[in-house]
């Protein structure tokens, strides 16, 4: 204790203590014993205290202090948390702590457990690594030497044998045994040369494989006796076989792969990147599509069930209280989500069941590997009412597509490059194949190419404006008096009944904005009061499409659009019935699938046409027909080479094509259709777009109704003309003011003249012979097919 504090203390047996103060400027007092004491007399008088204050001496002025001046900043510790850091971390000095690293490291143990066992199934394993550097110590005893003597040594065998056979063709030969027993004699020393040298390679190749032997097996060798005799035998011995199994991994560890699958070896083993590929588990692919729908798209996911397919990932999702809308638009940003994932290929399919639920589809590199070859079809081996059954192209899974026929029109819309014309020809593989269709074309946009090789297969070929006026008005003309012929045929419900009697009619019309141009550009010369004017290419198209059905008069027509921009006030070819959809722009989707069809899958503004050499997704279609094609599906055509589509058409061909009943050819007697199989698409007479003469065609059709005579003489072939038409061909209409009527022969070459001067041409009278009789002099059947431009003589 202080001497100034107070205290109070008991002895032991309870009795009390003196209570002493002391002061530091008292005198020195006796100190006070803890025993009491007894009792004393009186006390003495106080002492007296001098409470004055002892003068202080002066001390002398300090010296000045000399040296360097450290100020606090200076001299005070800075912070170093790498040199403060304690031996043992905070966080393991509680129990807690301890238990909560005592599970990580054995979650990382694990973790290792698991990699190195997942590594044994592949080139690094133990096992592998093992084999594969024995192997390669044995290929390095064996060296170069090893080689050539085995080399030497099959050669020698070869020799051998063939000396033996020279020998034996010798021994009996009865021709030129001479040269036989110096062929053999030649062999024999070639094969002795060959042994003599394989015996020295073997040799050679025997002493260096020792001495590599030697420097390879016997410290392995003597590593397992030593093991042996110094541990105690067979432990010893293991131990040892231990030692030179890590020598032989130690050599292997390098796995003999190209650079690309050592690469990819080393991601695998590594677990990165997490990057989309067809081999990922569905378990990673659903953690990784989870994480991008969640937090980068921010969709509200209830479930999800990931299924493998071969192209790729079919994934059922749920939404919670919410339309796949938003996911459709924010497409684009899931794929970025998810790296290796083809630009544009992920498919977005509304589920029928319920708002909430859609289909979604991440395909891989190659997700079209199902679509087959166009098939096979035998000519005449199908039928209309077949047609919605033949494949023309197939899905990622394989599930057909096939488009109907029957009475029905089809529009098949794509920008440029979209694949409309792959798409067009496989369904004229079908249509083509038919027993009771006849096929007519028109392609103002590529001169009939878009057919390809079935340009052989129709029955006309439209190149120009004017063929396709003549192709459109007899279709147009058939399907508005068939009807007629209903009752007389035997159709009692209504419709034409397509059969090989009674065949149908599809008019293909590929590049329609061309025709709409062209229609746009036609002009017709102003007619007498009160007659009806000519309807316009485009207008003759819509007229068949809304009264020819019924007819089974149909239209399959291929355009770049719907919209006005494209095809003027032709927007009804988005009421057509069957649409196939390939790539094109967001307004043809809502033109003909309607407001918010893009939030239920119908997204065909996300497919590449093609570019260059690049594919993309040319020829991919949705197709929206019915029930069977009512969901946002796409498809892809089948295709075939063109040699084998060609010989398909020739086939066709040879096989016949339909014609029209009776019934029907008498409503159209008057049209020649032009091109039929196609013609010549480099004809110098199809090259020039002045029409052919209503006169010369008239003559054509008359020969023609002849059975095609060899000639007709001046008065023969004027009164077919005046039979054809009487009042045009009236002798009296040629009779010059104050002159005689005109001869029937003047006349023609008038006319003729006339009709034929401007365009270059002449038809002079020559010798022909009629069958049956003698020559004669008038008009050929061979000038005018020159004239007409056939090309081919009678």
């Amino acid at each position: 204790m202080n001497e100034t504090d107070e205290r109070t203390a008991e002895t032991g047996r309870g009795e009390a203590v003196a209570k002493v103060i002391r002061l530091p400027f008292a005198d020195a007092a006796p100190e006070v014993s803890d025993t009491p004491a007894p009792e004393a007399p009186a006390p003495a008088p106080a002492a007296r205290v001098d409470m004055t204050k002892p003068e202080q001496p002066v001390s002398p002025a300090p010296a000045p202090v000399e040296g360097t001046v450290f100020t606090a900043r200076e001299w005070e510790l800075a912070e170093d948390p790498e040199g403060d850091a304690p031996w043992i971390s905070p966080a393991l000095r509680t129990p807690e702590g301890r238990t909560a690293r005592r599970v990580y490291v054995q979650r990382q143990a694990r973790r290792r457990i698991r990699r190195w066992a997942a590594r044994q199934r592949t080139p690094r394993g133990i096992v592998p690594t093992t084999i594969r550097g024995g192997v390669r110590i044995h290929r390095w005893v064996r060296g170069v030497e090893g080689q050539n003597a085995d080399a030497a040594k099959r050669r020698a065998e070869m020799l051998a044998l063939e000396a033996e056979r020279a020998a034996r063709r010798a021994q009996f030969a009865l021709l030129k045994k001479d040269a036989k027993r110096k062929a053999a004699d030649v062999a024999q020393q070639e094969s002795s040369m060959a042994l003599a040298q394989a015996t020295a390679a073997a040799a050679t190749a025997r002493n260096k494989f020792l001495q590599r032997a030697a420097a390879a097996y016997l410290p392995m060798a003597g590593i397992d006796a030593a093991g042996f005799v110094f541990m105690d035998g067979l432990i010893g011995l293991g131990a040892g076989v231990l030692v030179n199994l890590a020598v032989l991994a130690r050599v292997g560890r390098r796995p003999d792969m190209s650079p690309e699958e050592l690469e990819e070896l080393e991601r695998a083993e590594a677990g990165l990147p997490d990057r989309f590929e067809m081999g990922m588990t569905p378990r990673a692919f659903e953690a990784m599509l989870h994480e991008a729908l969640v937090q980068e798209v921010k969709v509200a996911v209830h479930s999800m069930r990931v299924l493998p397919r071969q192209w790729g990932f079919e994934v059922e999702l749920v939404l919670k209280n919410q339309t796949p809308e938003k996911l459709s638009e924010n497409l684009g940003l899931l794929e970025a989500c998810l790296p290796g994932v083809r630009t544009n290929s992920a498919l977005l399919q509304q589920s029928k069941q319920a708002r909430n639920e859609c289909v979604l589809r991440i395909p891989g590199d190659d997700p079209w590997k199902a679509v087959p070859e166009l098939p096979y079809r035998a000519p005449k081996s199908l039928s209309t009412h077949d047609l919605h059954k033949a494949q023309v192209g197939a899905d990622m899974s394989g599930r057909v597509l096939a488009l109907p026929g029957k009475r029905t029109s089809v529009s098949i819309i794509g920008k440029p490059r979209s694949g409309k014309s792959t798409v067009l020809r496989a369904y004229l593989d079908a249509l083509t194949a038919t027993r009771d269709r006849i096929i007519v074309g028109i392609d103002l946009g590529s001169y009939g190419a878009g057919f390809g090789p079935y340009a052989k297969c129709m029955a006309a070929v439209a190149r120009t404006p004017s063929e396709a006026r003549t192709v459109l008005e007899w279709a147009l003309t058939i399907g508005m008096n068939r009807p007629k012929l209903f009752q007389r045929a035997g159709m009692t419900g209504g419709n034409w009944e397509a059969s090989p009697e009674y065949p149908g009619i599809t008019v293909v019309i590929d590049e329609f904005p061309a025709l709409v141009t062209a229609a746009k550009a036609e002009t017709f010369p102003k007619g007498e009061e009160g007659e009806e004017k000519p309807m316009k290419l485009d207008e003759l198209v819509r007229q068949i499409h809304l009264t020819s059905a019924k007819s089974d008069d149909v239209l399959v027509i291929a355009s770049h659009s719907v919209t006005k921009e494209k095809i003027g006030e032709n927007t009804w070819l988005a009421e057509v019935p069957v649409q196939v959809m390939g790539a094109c722009d967001r307004d043809d989707i809502v033109q003909i699938v309607g407001k918010g069809a893009m939030a239920e899958g119908w997204r065909a503004d996300r497919l590449l046409p093609a570019m260059g050499d690049a594919v993309n997704d040319a020829s991919v279609v949705y197709p929206l027909a019915g029930a069977a094609y009512c969901e946002p599906i796409p498809y892809r055509a089948c295709i075939t080479s063109d040699e084998e589509a060609d010989r398909r058409a020739e086939e066709r061909v040879a096989a016949g094509l339909c014609e029209l009943d009776a019934g029907t050819r008498a409503f159209v007697s008057d049209f020649v259709l032009p091109n039929p199989g196609g013609g010549d698409p480099w004809d110098d007479g199809e090259a020039e777009e002045e029409p052919l003469p209503v006169l010369l065609r008239t003559i054509r059709t008359i020969y023609r109704d002849l059975g095609d005579p060899s000639g007709l003489t001046e008065d023969e072939l004027f009164d077919q003309l005046h039979g054809f038409d009487p009042t045009s061909w009236d002798l009296d209409r040629f009779v010059p003011e104050g002159g005689e009527p005109m001869t029937k022969g003047a006349v023609l070459a008038l006319v003729l003249d006339k009709v034929l001067a401007p365009r270059g041409q002449k038809w002079a009278k020559e010798t022909f012979r009629p069958k049956g009789s003698k020559p004669t002099k008038g008009y050929r059947l061979r000038d005018l097919k020159a004239l007409i431009g056939e090309g081919h003589e009678a």
